[in-house]
């Protein structure tokens, strides 16, 4: 949906958990004319665009129109009991290897999805970047990244890998990726703008503070002890 440029968005929340559904259904009349009455505050959500190569020997992507997502792509290692064996390249330029359960790919948008609960952090979904977030590493040392909007990322399974790994977009239209497929991930150019309740910052902060309950935790007394 929405391949090329995409119209302003008023996300209505249903009744589960969202970070993107600041206007609640039963004031729709309320919300839909104040919006048209204007102005109103946009939130640019990015997207990344996905490629599958079928053996990355010949470098050829699967399907000529990529795949959009607006949380993450997931590669894991689906039903296997194996270990993922991933090789991560970040503009040809080697970044590890991915050994564990799997690897995230995240927008902004979706660092509050599945990346937060694999230990990935929060971000603005305002800031350009791209989440690189380790599903249950078999390390100590493997913390997430962040990188600039503007690199190409690669996923391979090498071609002596012990099990193919699955690749997941948004939560769905899983591929299975042999040894020697590819998964390429790079910016979206076109991004999602989302109308906000308030403006970005506010409705971020909101849904952090009300859907996560983000540091909540009883205020210390700083009195100190009592001189007797």
């Amino acid at each position: 949906m929405f391949e090329g440029p995409v119209p302003p968005i008023v996300p209505f929340s249903l009744g589960s958990l969202g970070f993107m559904t600041p206007f609640y259904r039963e004031q729709y009349k309320e919300c839909l004319e104040s919006i048209l009455k204007g102005p109103i505050s946009i939130t640019l959500r990015h997207r990344l665009q996905c490629h599958v190569i079928r053996d990355a020997a010949k470098n050829e992507y699967e399907t000529e129109e990529p795949i959009l997502v607006l949380n993450e792509v997931t590669i894991d290692r689906g039903i296997s009991s194996f270990l993922t064996n991933l090789e991560c390249y970040c503009d040809n330029s080697f970044v590890t290897c991915v050994q564990g359960d799997g690897l995230i790919l995240s927008t902004t948008s979706g660092s509050t999805a599945y990346s937060l609960a694999a230990g990935g952090s929060m971000v603005h979904p305002q800031v350009p970047g791209i989440l690189f977030t380790p599903i249950c590493p078999h390390s100590l040392s493997f913390r997430p990244l962040i990188f600039p909007e503007h690199v190409t990322l690669r996923v391979q399974v090498p071609f002596n890998s012990r099990s193919p790994a699955w690749a997941s977009f948004d939560g769905k239209d899983r591929k299975q990726l042999a040894p020697g497929d590819a998964l390429v991930c790079s910016m979206a150019p076109w991004p999602v703008p989302t109308a906000c309740l308030d403006d970005s910052t506010n409705d971020f902060l909101r849904s952090i503070h009300e859907g996560l309950h983000w540091n909540l935790r009883k205020t210390q007394s700083f009195d100190g002890p009592r001189e007797t």
